[in-house]
């Protein structure tokens, strides 16, 4: 799409931005591959890349937004500074994670499957090659620093939290809570060499790890209580240009936190995953009205864990390599909007036998169309056709027979399923002014599932940024979902919704003062032929407060404040109550 060539200069950032902030709304909603919303997506983001490489190459970041605070209004940066990758409604609700929390432990059925991305109802706030992880959300963006033929922009992050119920103890069982002192590093790093006129090098990332002081034996995962981040989105890439074709060669490669149930009600459902996607990605400008793009992926997934953290040994179950092929021809005849279709093929292959190998299928159609250079809309629709390989019988646990094989001896999920069904995503992301932005997104899809083959959703997220007054950063993001597990031993179906308010003010030119609070309802039901599940609803609450001094315009230092409550029906002695005082400073180099 030559959207360069056909909109006007001036309104060409307005439009990006739109664009990329659908695009980060909506990016999360399952693994790549086997969510058509995601895997269309991608090639957006793809097609963001191209886009953004011309403009970086010219000495400009097209599309990137930022607040002014001393005229209180958003200004588009031609100028903008390297690395700037997060907007105000998403930084108020995702400050500095994965340490400072804002938001809540609750996360989306249908990404739960999902190891790209931090589990959660509301997705990365950053497209496919770039971290969910900004060192200075309230810097707007991380410094230039040049070494050489480097273009470098790096920041570190050192914290320390300070909590009382790491264990996620309850208020009535017989494990009493137990409080420790978490020391967090991180350094983000977003360098780039610009190789020829067409070829680049890049990398993005933000690495660091956390420190479990008093109790390393309680840590979810690693050795000796350090447990390893690699934010989502860390990735190396070459970027090419050959004629009308754009490739872009990947290494992207996490290691996060993940968790297996509602509200990760206890420390031993925690555990650590370390992915490795690997592919080659390719634009082709046909011509000035059609654009095909391509993209092979080969994924690695393995679960972490320890040998204290699992009641039934460990998390290998989830162990998975994943080969997709996907591709989308777009069709835009005056660059303001464009048509076309989508689809293509993953193929997953688990370690063991627990969760059924499986072929994932999805083929549809979409719509971009920006309305104006305030409102963006996306839509697409289609068939997704998965088929898994046939599970032995399972076993129930602790009580295989004398005489069964091996084979009859291990447990799986005991789904049998397959999905013939259809799927649509429709995002609507609007700013109404220099103040004021929005994103709706509907949907209807299925996703790979932990416990089951897969786990289909209807689900609706809302947010929206406001800057009442000077100075000001009021957001608000609300999400309902009904979703349904494929079957087997562990089926559930999932009723949830909730929602999250934060507001920020300046209050002097180095002194921020912000406050949030969540809420979030989950009505889990065992289907029929489930032997382990839960029927009990949980409720969560959280409160946060935090506080921000700038001491320059390359450092700050934060104080936070967060108090988490859960409670589950029928179940008082689940409930748990969680204090944590939250202690940072950022440096910008």
């Amino acid at each position: 799409m030559r959207l360069t060539k056909v909109l006007h200069t001036s309104l060409l950032p307005l439009f990006l931005f739109a664009m990329i902030q659908s695009v980060m709304i909506t990016a999360s909603y399952g693994q790549f591959g086997a969510s058509p919303s995601q895997t269309g997506l991608f090639f957006d983001d793809l097609r963001l890349r191209q886009i953004n490489e011309k403009a970086a190459t010219a000495g400009t970041r097209a599309g990137d937004v930022s607040y002014d605070y001393n005229s209180g209004v958003y200004r588009a940066g031609e100028n903008a500074p390297m690395g700037q990758r997060s907007f105000d409604y998403e930084a108020a609700r995702e400050i500095g994670r994965p340490t400072v929390r804002s938001g809540s432990t609750a996360f989306a059925a249908r990404s739960v499957g999902d190891y790209t991305n931090y589990s959660g109802q509301y997705t990365s706030p950053t497209g496919f090659f770039a971290p969910t992880y900004t060192s200075d959300p309230f810097l707007s963006g991380r410094r230039n620093l040049k070494l050489g033929p480097l273009n470098v922009g790096f920041g570190i992050m050192q914290g320390v939290e300070f909590n009382d119920n790491i264990n996620r103890s309850g208020n009535g069982g017989a494990t009493k809570p137990i409080g420790d002192e978490i020391s967090t590093t991180m350094l983000s790093i977003d360098a780039n060499y610009q190789i020829t006129q067409n070829n680049r090098l890049s990398m993005s990332t933000a690495i660091g790890f956390d420190r479990y002081l008093e109790h390393p034996e309680l840590a979810p995962y690693g050795n000796g209580g350090f447990v390893l981040n690699i934010l989502p989105g860390s990735t190396i890439a070459f970027d090419i240009k050959a004629g009308p074709v754009f490739f872009t060669i990947y290494n992207r490669f996490s290691v996060r936190p993940a968790a297996r149930n509602n509200f990760a009600l206890s420390q031993n459902q925690m555990f650590g995953v370390f992915q490795n996607d690997s592919g080659i990605a390719a634009n082709w400008q046909i011509n000035s009205d059609w654009t095909l793009a391509m993209n092979y992926m080969h994924s690695y997934t393995n679960a972490l864990s320890k040998a204290n953290s699992a009641p039934n040994g460990n998390y290998n179950a989830f162990n998975r390599v994943t080969d997709s092929l996907h591709g989308s021809l777009s069709y835009s005849p005056n660059g303001t909007w464009s048509a076309g279709i989508e689809g293509g093929t993953s193929i997953t292959n688990y370690e063991n036998e627990f969760n059924a190998d499986g072929t994932l299928n999805n083929l549809g159609a979409f719509v971009v169309l920006p309305i104006g250079d305030k409102t963006y809309i996306r839509a697409s629709g289609g068939m997704q056709l998965f088929e898994f390989d046939t599970l032995s019988k399972p076993i129930p646990f602790g009580a295989p027979p004398v005489n069964a094989t091996p084979t009859q001896q291990s447990t799986t999920s005991g789904d049998q399923s397959d999905l013939s069904d259809f799927y649509y995503s429709l995002t609507l992301s609007n700013r109404l002014n220099s103040r004021i932005s929005q994103s709706l997104t509907l949907g209807h899809e299925s996703a790979l599932n932990l416990t089951s083959n897969f786990i289909t959703a209807d689900f609706a997220n809302y947010g929206t940024t406001l800057v009442a007054w000077k100075g000001s950063r009021i957001t608000f993001s609300g999400y309902v979902e009904n979703a349904s597990a494929s079957g087997g031993l562990f089926a559930q179906d999932y009723f949830q919704y909730g929602g999250d308010f934060y507001i920020a003010h300046r209050l002097t030119s180095h002194l921020q003062l912000g406050a949030g609070y969540h809420y979030g309802f989950s009505d889990p039901q065992a289907q029929a032929q489930a032997t382990f599940g839960t029927s009990d609803n949980f409720i969560q609450q959280a409160y946060n407060v935090d506080l921000t001094y700038i001491i320059s315009r390359k450092s700050t230092l934060n104080l936070g404040y967060r108090y988490y409550t859960t409670k589950v029906e029928n179940k008082p002695t689940q409930d748990f109550n969680q204090n944590r005082v939250v202690m940072g400073f950022n440096y910008n180099f």
